[in-house]
C-alpha cells in the first residue's frame, strides 16, 4: 500500500533509492535464510560410519583394520569451480569411531610437499603440539584441513596437520544470521578465530596425531621443503577426544551417546605449488565463499554399529 502510494506522489525520486535498498535488504536476508538454516540442503544424504573394529595405532601409516573397514572420503572438487576429477586424487580420507575417540586418516598425493610451522605451540600442558602455517601460497605451503560442526551454524572447529606433524585445532565463530545479513559478502574479516580455546584432552583421554612420508619412484621417502626432487605425498593419521571435541555441549548436558549422533565435515587439500593456494574438498557445488559460510552444504554423517 505504501509503496503504490509513492509511485504517484510527487516524491517519488527520494523514495526510489529506498525501496530499491530495502529490496536488496530483503533478498540478502532470503539468501542468508536459505544458506545457514539447519537442513536448507535437502538434496543432501547422511553417510553412516561404523565402528572401529579395533582403535588404529596412530603412527601415520594407515595399516589398521580400521582403515580397511572405513569408507573413503575423496577430496575431488575444486573450491568455487566446477571441473574434472583430478588424477591423482589430492586427497583422501577415512572415518571411524569408538565410545572415546573420533579417528581421521587421510592420505595426500603432493609431487612438492611444503609443511611450515609457526615456531609456536599450543595444546594442554602434557600435550603441546607445534602449530602449522595456515596460509602461505607464495611458499607454496600444503595443508590437510578438518571442518567440523556437530549442529551449529555459527560455532564449529576447524583442524590444520601438515606433513611435519604440526597441527592446529581452531574454535571458529561466524556472525549470527542476522549479523551475515547485513553483510553482502562475508570474508576473512568476519570470521573470528578463538586461538585459545584448544581442542582439549580429558584426562588420559588424549589428542594425538601422526604422519608418514610415502616414499617416491626411487624408494627413497619423500622430503619436505625440497623443491629440487619430486615427491608423492603422505599419509596423517588423528585421534581426537569426544570429550574435547564436544566440549561446548558437555557444558550444560555432559557428552552425549556416540552411537547414533551426526555430524557435518568438509575435508579439505590445500596445495600451494606454483605459488597458487588450490583447494579441493569432499563436499560438491562449494560456493565461491570461504568454507565457512557453507556449512548447510558440508556433508553430513552418522555413527553407527
Amino acid at each position: 500500500m505504501g509503496v503504490e502510494a509513492a509511485s504517484t506522489s510527487t516524491s517519488r525520486p527520494a523514495l526510489e533509492p529506498t525501496v530499491k535498498m530495502l529490496m536488496k535488504s530483503i533478498m540478502l536476508l532470503l539468501g542468508f535464510v536459505s544458506l545457514f538454516v539447519r537442513g536448507a540442503n535437502p538434496s543432501s544424504k547422511v553417510i553412516l560410519i561404523s565402528r572401529a573394529v579395533s582403535a588404529p595405532m596412530i603412527d601415520g601409516r594407515l595399516n589398521d583394520a580400521c582403515w580397511k573397514q572405513a569408507k573413503p572420503i575423496p577430496v575431488i572438487y575444486p573450491h568455487g569451480k566446477s571441473g574434472k576429477t583430478p588424477d591423482p586424487v589430492p586427497m583422501t580420507t577415512w572415518m571411524t569411531w569408538d565410545k572415546h575417540y573420533l579417528y581421521l586418516a587421510y592420505e595426500v598425493n603432493d609431487t612438492n610437499l611444503v609443511a611450515l610451522g609457526t615456531g609456536q605451540k599450543t595444546g594442554p600442558p602434557k600435550n603441546r603440539r607445534p602449530q602449522s602455517l595456515e596460509y602461505a601460497p607464495e611458499k607454496n605451503l600444503d595443508l590437510a584441513e578438518f571442518f567440523i560442526s556437530f549442529g551449529s551454524r555459527q560455532f564449529f572447529w576447524e583442524i590444520h596437520h601438515n606433513a611435519a606433524n604440526h597441527l592446529n585445532t581452531l574454535w571458529i565463530e561466524i556472525p549470527s544470521l542476522d549479523q551475515l545479513a547485513k553483510i553482502e559478502k562475508p570474508a576473512y574479516q568476519h570470521v573470528t578465530f578463538h586461538r585459545d580455546r584448544y581442542l582439549p584432552d580429558q584426562g588420559t583421554r588424549t589428542l594425538k596425531q601422526a604422519v608418514q612420508l610415502k616414499k617416491k619412484a626411487n624408494n627413497q621417502f619423500s622430503t619436505l621443503n625440497e623443491s629440487s626432487d619430486r615427491d608423492s605425498g603422505y599419509s596423517g593419521e588423528l585421534r581426537l577426544p569426544w570429550a574435547g571435541l564436544l566440549f561446548d555441549q558437555s557444558k550444560k548436558k555432559g557428552i552425549p551417546q556416540i552411537k547414533d549422533l551426526r555430524l557435518s565435515l568438509l575435508a579439505v587439500n590445500l596445495n600451494g605449488n606454483k605459488g597458487r593456494a588450490l583447494y579441493y574438498s569432499s563436499g560438491s557445488g562449494m560456493p565461491k565463499l570461504m568454507y565457512h559460510f557453507s556449512s548447510h552444504k558440508w556433508p553430513v554423517y552418522r555413527f553407527v554399529d
